[in-house]
């Protein structure tokens, strides 16, 4: 697991001639940069990164090219998945792929402008799960509480705004970013804060020592259905790290299970599982078989 990334040890710009596009949801100085930033070939050779709006955008990006890569987050230790995120790989209609991952430490930052006195904070903007995350040490402050879109907005914002009653939530990266100072640090409640990101790409990667797989199925509304699709899985010592059901969109109250297991579609226990999971499911894709800690 990738405890904590440098947000500061990297530079923009053309590496060996190649410059490699990664596309992010949000701004500069935040969790999904740095998370971006990393998957750009494992840190190696970083190239520039692509602010993205939205997640919808991310995808949109890598689909039609003008991005190389995009990172978009799939679950977080404290709140669960982040099922626009699987929706999105499942509306790709295979066109992309999970190629990569890695966990981001979530430490949440009190920023606002050089020279402000805590005591003299009277509102404190972030993203509204941020928020949640900070409640308790917020509410002994007695400040005022305002949603935004992502932390580094609410922080881009305090900078602009330009008001030392007006602070943010956000990491530390980003009051370098936007010429912000820490008020205080690690103010959410429960310090065990992880995010997981995943890499998403046109075309696979080559399988590493250890592998990971994603799943997702359609099963049939029997009481059985479920559990001889797991046999298939368990029958053959493939060790499953996750498993969830998602609702079809477009089909109210109907459910798809997302599947994550240790191994790569090539090997031969994980193809025999698949052509086992074929006849037992209505649908079966894959969303990504990668290489993990390397």
């Amino acid at each position: 697991m990738l405890e904590r990334i440098d947000f500061h040890s990297y530079w923009r710009g053309k590496v060996h001639g190649v410059l490699r596009l990664g596309a992010y949801a949000g701004e500069p100085g935040g969790y999904d940069e740095a998370a971006a930033i990393f998957l750009q070939d494992n840190g190696h050779d970083r190239g520039l990164t692509v602010p993205c709006r939205t997640m919808a955008e991310v995808f949109a990006r890598v689909g039609d090219g003008s991005a190389v890569y995009g990172v978009v987050p799939v679950d977080n230790s404290l709140a669960g998945s982040t099922g626009e995120s699987y929706d999105l790989l499942l509306g790709a209609a295979g066109a992309l792929t999970i190629t990569g991952e890695t966990v981001v430490n979530v430490d949440h930052c009190l920023l606002g402008l050089v020279g402000t006195r805590l005591d003299r904070v009277r509102e404190v903007r972030g993203h509204p799960r941020d928020l949640a995350q900070c409640e308790p040490y917020l509410a002994q402050l007695g400040v005022e509480l305002v949603p935004h879109y992502s932390a580094e907005g609410a922080a881009k914002h305090v900078k602009m705004w330009g008001s030392p009653e007006v602070a943010a939530v956000g990491p530390a990266a980003a009051a370098a970013v936007y010429g912000l100072s820490i008020l205080a640090s690690g103010v959410q409640t429960n310090p065990h804060n992880f995010t997981r990101y995943v890499r998403i790409e046109p075309a696979s990667r080559p399988r590493g020592e250890r592998n990971k797989t994603v799943l997702a199925l359609g099963l049939e509304h029997t009481p059985d259905s479920l559990f001889l699709a797991l046999s298939s899985v368990a029958c053959r010592g493939i060790n499953l790290t996750k498993i969830e059901s998602r609702p079809i969109q477009r089909d109210p109250y109907q459910f798809i299970f997302l599947l994550e297991f240790e191994g790569h579609i090539d090997d031969w226990q994980v193809k025999q599982a698949l052509d086992e999971l074929k006849a037992k499911t209505t649908m079966l894709r894959v969303l990504g078989s990668y290489a993990v800690g390397e």
